[in-house]
């Protein structure tokens, strides 16, 4: 399949235009991770005839159509959009009858080196493990809402709309819970959920506290010359006096806070639309909204290989999950979740969720339990053809290869799985 025509020019105004253009002089310089490796192959590959794929015709109207895989990497900037609208669907679903709240944590600047480097997994889970416990320990203060058991969502960010590194937790907190007693509680005002002195605070003396005990752990103590080989990873003391950034916002019934964050689940540190040019001197100009000039748009130029270093900052290492369920937002505590629903006043479904009737309203299923993609002309399934691609008709193959994306001109080894 090595004479498919290439339907997508290199002059795209892509992603992953940028990408092909600039990763090989960014490599020659710049050592990455396996993890980097694996993401680059993936996204470049994404829906071309490497990734594979499946053949669809129609016996009707004779139409073939051929439909790649994807690579479903979370920062590739062509995946993304069905997992976003299903897990929107489902959040949507779970919420319980009272206001919710977008508490927002961002670590200082002090501390965003230690996201870089060996330990950069167990900081990602230390940012979690810090900011969860606060939240935790403060619902269930007699200030606050007394809830000795709490619930919410937590979705890691990090990234500014100029893609610089930015780290944030977004939760999505629900103003209900459980008191001591077994018994529903709920906020006194739509308002207010947390006294945001106490909770910030609370926030830095977990961080720190888990920094202490981090650094005493065997595990620590043994790799401590791979996490220093790059320099001494002690941050500057002063950091643990200052203001640390906590923000709380209320979202009415949590409609609002959901899509907003489901923008950001699924998706790319910045998509294809905001890239502006790729010029002849090697630069990238790209979009960006100015949250202090009222989201004023803004245009920013930088070098090629600037922009790769800015982009690849933003892909998550390995077995860190950006999307944390603590309390009875999590999966396995469903019948607290529709415990605190029921006393909150929210009506309890019985049976399939409002997400899964719609998708089984819009599948074109044919009863083998596979979807089928509808075709151009009748709108009727179109049959899945199994097979080898060779052993296809010589006029089918032409017809197919015309509907195939190039993979890129570089060739990108994957790195090896065993590392």
């Amino acid at each position: 399949m090595a004479d498919h025509v290439d339907t997508t020019t290199e002059t795209a105004l892509t992603v992953i235009a940028v990408l092909r253009r600039f990763l090989p002089a960014f490599r020659k310089f710049q050592w990455l991770p396996v993890y980097l490796d694996r993401a680059i192959w993936a996204i470049l590959y994404c829906r071309t005839v490497v990734m594979g794929g499946h053949i669809y015709h129609c016996e009707d109207c004779d139409q073939w159509k051929f439909i790649p895989h994807s690579c479903n990497h979370r920062s590739c900037p062509q995946c993304g959009r069905g997992d976003t609208a299903r897990w929107v669907e489902r959040e949507l679903a779970k919420r319980v009858g009272a206001p919710y709240f977008m508490v927002t944590f961002t670590l200082p600047e002090e501390l965003r080196a230690l996201f870089f480097g060996p330990q950069e997994r167990l900081i990602h889970d230390l940012f979690f493990t810090a900011s969860s416990r606060a939240l935790a320990d403060t619902l269930a203060m007699d200030k606050a809402l007394r809830a000795q058991r709490s619930g919410f969502t937590g979705v890691l960010h990090t990234w500014n709309q100029r893609l610089h590194f930015h780290p944030h937790i977004h939760y999505i907190v629900p103003g209900a819970g459980i008191d001591e007693h077994g018994g529903g509680v709920t906020v006194k005002s739509a308002n207010f959920l947390v006294p945001l002195p106490i909770l910030r605070e609370a926030f830095r003396r977990h961080f720190q506290s888990g920094w202490e005990e981090l650094k005493q752990t065997p595990h620590w103590q043994k790799n401590k010359w791979r996490y220093e080989r790059r320099g001494k990873l002690e941050p500057d003391p002063g950091v643990w006096d200052k203001d640390w950034g906590v923000h709380i916002k209320p979202f009415g019934d949590g409609a609002n806070a959901i899509k907003y964050l489901g923008r950001y689940v699924c998706r790319s540190a910045i998509s294809d639309a905001r890239i502006v040019a790729i010029g002849d001197d090697d630069t990238v100009t790209f979009r960006w909204k100015d949250r202090a000039q009222q989201n004023r748009q803004r245009t920013e130029t930088i070098p090629g290989e600037t922009f790769v270093m800015r982009y690849l900052q933003h892909v998550l290492p390995s077995g860190v999950r950006a999307i944390r369920r603590f309390g009875f937002c999590h999966p396995a505590a469903k019948a607290a979740r529709e415990r605190i629903a029921f006393h909150t006043g929210k009506t309890l479904h019985i049976g399939p969720t409002l997400a899964e009737a719609v998708a089984a309203a819009g599948n074109t299923d044919t009863g083998d339990g596979i979807p089928h993609p509808p075709c151009p002309c009748c709108q009727r399934p179109m049959a899945r053809i199994e097979g080898a691609f060779n052993k296809l008709p010589c006029e089918v193959r032409k017809i197919l290869l015309t509907q195939l994306r190039a993979p890129p001109a570089t060739q990108v080894t994957p790195a090896p799985l065993s590392t």
